[in-house]
């Protein structure tokens, strides 16, 4: 950048800003920001009001509708909208097949709900000329061409279909398809020959296996998102070169939506596309990491037999109960940072991961940086405060920072200038009203939270291993405070990302938003979530409680030093689910690598011996191949320990075993607070303090002499984490329900 232009930067954003605003908006309504069109309106009733928390059966046991659609969908038709299981339509939704090179979306509506479609000149570029809009985003089924040459370019080279004439040194010719289904894009992915025709596909080169493949990423929904064929092709092209079939939908890439009813909706209809066009694959393995990999375990257990196994890569058991640390972080972090009376001690990192439980780098040389930490120190340049010392880098700062106000903000949206002011004024934008048929919503429309931390007492087991002292204990837990409730939100001063022009303004923490308002002086109040809406969750599948009977490898690279998100204690959430489900955790062997070796290609050639056998009539035990085990790898993929007791640790009370040794596990800040490696409590049970001190809670450390201060931060009590959670249904997954 110019230091010209740096400057004036600087001198926008140390100004009022509103002006810059107004220049914002006008640059964005004449087009000068983007090249694709905004969402310009919403059709009414839109926003559903009074809706109930979901309450009908656990997904796993439902009888599914009928399939009204007639898959295939033939080929310059479009496909169906309205999902079949998941609830309504959720508006506003942005197109965004333009930006992944499919054309402009077709027409559904000339009443100005959704993007505007434009007039195409005859060389197919856009003119001025608005011709309706789309509020679905729907596209015409396609096939599109993409070869590889034997000089093993990066990405593939895309072909004329009408031609189909590629060069003799190809080495590899795909047959894409792409269209949309539940208003998603999707793709087919076939390897054939130059002897394919659209009418006749030529799969003499598929091995009859099929790949579906799930992709991660953070947000909220609202938004189709983008579908790069070149990009699914190269990150596929082992599978493919091997012989697989792989699909894949954005609606199942959780950097769309993380609602997991629709995920499972639209892959079961994708899967249909796929069998109605080829036929029945050997077996459908999954495929993906992060929330690619806990989409693989969710649907596992809600939808058997859409998966018949699968490779879950740097997996979370779900979505929904990440929320309860994530959305602890930046309150602990501001506590830290700005509340705290003892600042230097909390400087020290071990200091502050004894409290959080996750990563914290030993120093400035060895660790990542809090995420926005220069720009946050310019903000205060801008106020006339002088930036204090960097905190360390931690997995909240340097790894969750952002995600906060993205789940939990109705003020945010990160894709904020893809949808005009009156659309952004009448929207909310959280992943509770992404999923605002599992949580339910009010008389305004607003989807309830179930996230709650009533009765949590932070640092609790770093109390007791005498880190902190009862004094700072008692602070800590009287000053971190909660999220306002949503009507008392305003917007997340996160500078551009939330389209606040005044750079001055921006705090990472989001502490505006926070009930402690700044007050030191008196106990900030706790958030209580709605019961309703977290007993929704449980009910509507959202929660991963462990019951599978189809094989899913646990693979991932030991990230927690780095203070990555994804953490290796999210393996043992998912362990001890399964445990609590009776599952045999045989099914579901770890492996663990030192970078930079990643073993995914790897466990795919396990999982297909494994699938394989099981597809010969064998039970999933008896078909487990030898090397489905839990192991830990060298850095140069060599093995150190494997069998049934390398993963033994803290979290199933026995003696750490040799992969614990070498890749510790940490824990997140609800399980220094007392709760299991599970993590899946929004509601615990009460109990009152004194009950808490005479069943030894704090023991070894006395807090007796502390009882009427106890009482005063806990006036409802404190968390008893031996019993379940308040919202669980139980028996919800032994056993089918005798009635809706």
């Amino acid at each position: 950048m110019k230091k010209g232009l740096l400057v004036a930067l600087l001198l926008l954003a140390a100004g009022s800003g509103y002006g810059y605003h107004y220049y914002m908006e006008l640059r964005q309504q004449a087009g000068l920001d983007s090249p694709w069109p905004r969402v310009v309106g919403i059709p009414p009733q839109a926003r559903q009001t009074n809706l109930p928390p979901y309450q009908g059966v656990f997904p796993r046991f439902q009888t599914l509708p009928e399939e009204y659609f007639h898959f295939p969908i033939d080929l310059g038709d479009k496909g169906p909208i309205e999902p079949l299981n998941a609830g309504s339509l959720q508006y506003p939704f942005l197109c965004q097949s333009e930006e992944s090179g499919l054309g402009q979306p077709l027409v559904d509506n000339t009443q100005g709900w959704g993007v505007p479609v434009f007039a195409e000149t005859p060389n197919g570029k856009r003119s001025d000329l608005i011709v309706g809009y789309s509020k679905n985003c729907s596209l015409r089924s396609q096939l599109h061409y993409l070869y590889y040459l034997n000089d093993d370019r990066k990405y593939p080279q895309q072909v004329d279909a009408d031609i189909l004439k590629v060069p003799t040194n190809t080495e590899l010719l795909i047959r894409a398809e792409t269209g949309t289904i539940n208003r998603y894009m999707y793709t087919l992915l076939m390897p054939t020959t130059d002897q394919d025709r659209p009418a006749d596909p030529d799969t003499t080169l598929w091995n009859h296996k099929l790949i579906y493949y799930f992709k991660g990423g953070i947000s909220i929904g609202f938004q189709q998102g983008k579908l790069r064929l070149d990009r699914i092709i190269k990150e596929m092209r082992p599978a493919l070169e091997q012989g697989y079939a792989v699909i894949y939908s954005t609606a199942n890439e959780t950097n769309n939506t993380y609602n997991i009813r629709l995920q499972e909706d639209t892959a079961r209809r994708v899967k249909r596309q796929f069998i109605g066009r080829y036929g029945q694959p050997l077996y459908t393995m999954g495929l993906g990491g992060s929330g690619g990999g806990l989409q693989q375990y969710l649907l596992a257990q809600n939808a058997p037999g859409l998966l018949d196994g699968g490779v879950a890569l740097i997996a979370y058991p779900d979505m929904v109960t990440q929320t309860l640390y994530a959305l602890d972080c930046e309150l602990l972090e501001y506590y830290f940072d700005h509340l705290a009376s003892d600042h230097l001690f909390w400087r020290i990192p071990a200091n502050r991961q004894a409290v959080m439980g996750l990563s914290v780098a030993p120093d400035q040389n060895t660790g990542k940086q809090p995420r926005m930490a220069w720009l946050a120190g310019l903000a205060q340049l801008l106020r006339g405060q002088w930036p204090g010392d960097t905190p360390p880098g931690s997995e909240c700062n340097a790894g969750w920072r952002g995600s906060t106000p993205l789940i939990n903000n109705p003020e945010f949206h990160t894709a904020w200038d893809r949808f005009t002011r009156p659309v952004r004024q009448h929207s909310d934008w959280t992943h509770w009203q992404d999923n605002r048929d599992v949580y339910g919503t009010d008389d305004s429309g607003r989807a309830y939270s179930p996230w709650s931390n009533l009765g949590v007492q932070y640092g609790l087991q770093a109390l007791r291993q005498h880190v902190i002292s009862p004094t700072q204990f008692l602070e800590l837990n009287a000053r971190i405070g909660a999220w306002k409730p949503a009507d008392d939100m305003q917007p997340a001063r996160l500078w551009h990302l939330g389209g606040d022009p005044r750079l001055y303004r921006l705090t990472p923490y989001s502490e505006h938003n926070m009930t402690h308002n700044g007050n030191v002086m008196t106990v900030a109040p706790r958030f209580h979530g709605s019961l309703a809406a977290a007993k929704g969750a449980y009910q509507a599948g959202s929660v991963f409680l462990g019951k599978i009977d189809v094989p899913i490898m646990d693979v991932r690279m030991y990230l927690d030093p780095e203070q990555n998100i994804h953490h290796s204690w999210a393996a043992l959430s998912i362990r001890q689910r399964l445990l609590d489900a009776g599952t045999n955790i045989g099914l579901s062997p770890l492996w663990i690598t030192a970078k930079p070796y990643n073993p995914m290609w790897n466990a795919v050639a396990v999982m297909d011996q494994w699938l394989m056998g099981i597809n010969q009539g064998l039970s999933a035990l008896q078909a487990k191949p030898p090397l489905a085990r839990d192991t830990c790898f060298s850095k140069d993929k060599q093995v150190i320990a494997t069998g049934a007791q390398v993963w033994d640790g803290d979290w199933n009370g026995k003696p750490d075993g040799p992969c614990s040794q070498r890749m510790p596990f940490f824990k997140g800040s609800r399980q220094v607070a007392g709760d299991n490696y599970a993590g899946h409590t929004f509601h615990c049970h009460l109990q009152p303090v004194e009950q808490a001190l005479a069943q030894g809670l704090y023991r070894p450390v006395n807090m007796h002499p502390y009882l009427t201060t106890l009482q005063k931060i806990f006036s409802h009590g404190v968390c008893d984490y031996r019993q379940a959670d308040l919202a669980f249904p139980k028996q919800l997954i032994k056993q089918p329900p005798t009635s809706e």
